[in-house]
């Protein structure tokens, strides 16, 4: 009786010091709302529910500010500045948010006390090679800012050669989303675009990702969740609570469960010593 409650207690002891591993919200979409929330509807609602989803709903509040990333580039053709696109759902810099370019980036030594790291686009918005190559170089800092529970969202980047695309801030050796493990191409898709179940969870409709085109898809979820698919099936929009590791994303594994099957293996052979040691003085 007296081991089976030396068991239990130990058992729930290391419940409560245990916790759930952390994971981060990452969206990654071949839409570019942050140019299309500058007058519709459809997208000023589609970069709420994005900002909403990576910042876990504090974008709005000014208590945290998210990491906005985009050259200082005056737009050029075909182009919109992306910032502007925050501004149109009412947020401030400064005040919900602080914007970087590839330098800025640079000069930052980590991204600690952000809610999340949002990255404009680079055909709707003024996203550069620049920027992307420096997100590259900080892709491990990215992870483990992710990994601690921060938020990401990037949105649509273009290939070199898609004539869906305006490749006039990027070049052929531009990588698409190469910050994150994953596969992105760049693609002439087919609208219209439906949600999937999980993203009508995040408050998306099929409005919402049908108001324009989409200019790059993935070939695989790599461990997120399908937000929209064009007519295809093409996998458009994808996001999760995940951990980045080196080859896609995954769901951390509850640390409490881990750490309590690993004291049940440690008591137990405690116990099964003790028996022994009774037994052998019993002789």
């Amino acid at each position: 009786m007296l081991k089976t409650a030396l068991l239990t207690s130990a058992a729930l002891a290391m419940l409560g010091l245990a916790g759930t591993a952390h994971a981060g919200k990452v969206f990654l979409t071949g839409h570019d709302p942050d140019f299309h929330a500058q007058g519709q509807a459809s997208g000023q609602h589609e970069l709420t529910v994005a900002l909403n989803f990576v910042t876990s709903g504090t974008y709005a509040g000014g208590t945290t500010k998210f990491l906005f990333v985009e050259s200082e580039l005056a737009p050029t053709s075909g182009h919109l500045i992306g910032e502007n696109g925050l501004n149109a759902i009412g947020l401030t810099e400064g005040v919900n948010y602080d914007e970087v370019d590839a330098a800025g980036l640079a000069a930052l030594p980590n991204f600690n006390g952000y809610s999340a790291i949002v990255v404009a686009s680079d055909f709707g918005g003024m996203l550069t090679d620049a920027e992307i190559q420096e997100l590259v170089a900080r892709k491990t800092d990215i992870a483990n800012f992710v990994n601690a529970g921060g938020g990401l969202a990037a949105f649509a980047e273009c290939g070199v050669g898609n004539p869906a695309c305006n490749s006039d801030l990027v070049n052929a050796s531009t990588p698409l989303f190469g910050f994150v493990p994953i596969t992105a191409t760049s693609v002439n898709t087919v609208a219209p675009y439906t949600v999937t179940g999980y993203g009508a969870s995040l408050g998306l409709t099929n409005a919402d990702v049908s108001d324009c085109c989409t200019h790059n898809s993935f070939a695989s979820s790599s461990g997120l969740n399908v937000v929209d698919y064009d007519q295809n099936g093409v996998p458009t929009t994808l996001a999760g609570d995940v951990q980045i590791g080196g080859t896609g994303f995954g769901v951390p594994e509850p640390a409490a469960w881990t750490l309590l099957l690993l004291g049940f293996g440690g008591l137990g052979a405690r116990l099964r010593s003790a028996r022994s040691t009774t037994a052998r003085a019993r002789a």
